[in-house]
């Protein structure tokens, strides 16, 4: 295989940021991390990645840079902070910002690195970090076209899709759409599933039918049988993040004057599961909170 020349960094090794990490390596790329708690990075340094003491050094060690942070006030404290990748940006530098983010802080933040004489493009993930390993995710793009084209092996090794959205924080906008939607819909399927039980129908048999018919959406098919009615409740995109995302999306909403009757009603449910403390659980985690409300265990029947 032929191995890219790019010199690609990632800062921020949380759970994605690390199966990224992980996969660029096994691709044979030259790779230099960088995350604020040094013992993330140093266990990459055994598989061959460089490590940095700061964000300033990355930037100056690497063309290519993945953030991979939380929120949009990391995010501007990565890029426009002190010891900052802008500080050590040069000629080369392209950073691929693929938090969850206000669009509207990607555009600024974006908008200040192109003045300076760099770039960034944003690239929000769709997927989690097992795909992320196996070189499965979705990155919904926002860029200049010919940005796009210089990240795209770095981006084709980590994905088996990238979806050109449109120009800076396109992408970005396409995420929190995207987040909207996986949330709210996920959470119909949780009191669709409740209401059946309570009404004596097999969970089994719901799934067999509403997979069947125009009813059919990507929960059904994994977090609710996997997690949700096993109860095993597995690490991945906690509950926390998901209240995040659906704060942006009522952001973006309200500044661009667009009602948001269903989100405004899944959000309660999501904050419900804040003040019980299941945000470290990951998003389907909120069947606590329907089952509490609704008086039914959402359970296949040889777990109850």
């Amino acid at each position: 295989m032929n191995v890219t020349h790019q010199k690609i960094g990632i800062a921020g090794l949380g759970q994605m940021g690390s199966a990224m990490a992980q996969r660029l390596l096994r691709e044979g790329f030259d790779l230099t991390v960088y995350n604020r708690t040094a013992s993330a990075a140093e266990k990459f340094i055994a598989a061959g990645a460089k490590v940095v003491p700061d964000l300033k050094t990355l930037a100056a060690s690497v063309d290519i840079i993945f953030t991979v942070v939380s929120d949009s006030s990391d995010v501007e404290a990565v890029i426009l902070g002190k010891n900052g990748l802008l500080e050590g940006a040069h000629a080369h530098t392209l950073i691929v910002e693929c938090s969850t983010i206000d669009p509207q802080v990607s555009e600024q933040v974006g908008q200040t690195v192109r003045r300076a004489g760099f770039r960034m493009m944003d690239a929000p993930i769709g997927g989690r970090p097992a795909q992320a390993e196996q070189g499965k995710l979705i990155f919904m793009v926002g860029a200049l076209h010919e940005d796009l084209e210089l990240s795209r092996p770095a981006l084709s090794a980590l994905s088996s899709n990238i979806i050109h959205c449109g120009g800076p924080a396109m992408g970005i906008s396409m995420k929190v759409i995207n987040n909207l939607m996986s949330q709210s819909i996920q959470l119909m399927d949780l009191e669709a599933i409740a209401l059946g039980m309570k009404a004596g129908l097999d969970p089994q048999v719901m799934l067999d039918v509403l997979t069947s018919t125009a009813a059919d959406n990507a929960p059904l098919r994994t977090r609710i049988p996997q997690s949700v009615l096993t109860g095993l409740y597995p690490s991945g995109f906690s509950a926390k993040l998901a209240h995040k995302d659906q704060g942006l999306a009522h952001t973006m909403a309200s500044r661009l004057g667009v009602p948001l009757f269903t989100l405004g009603q899944a959000r309660q449910i999501y904050s419900i599961a804040m003040t019980q403390g299941l945000g470290e659980g990951p998003s389907e985690i909120v069947a606590k909170v329907v089952e509490q409300l609704s008086g039914v265990s959402l359970r296949f029947p040889q777990d109850q």
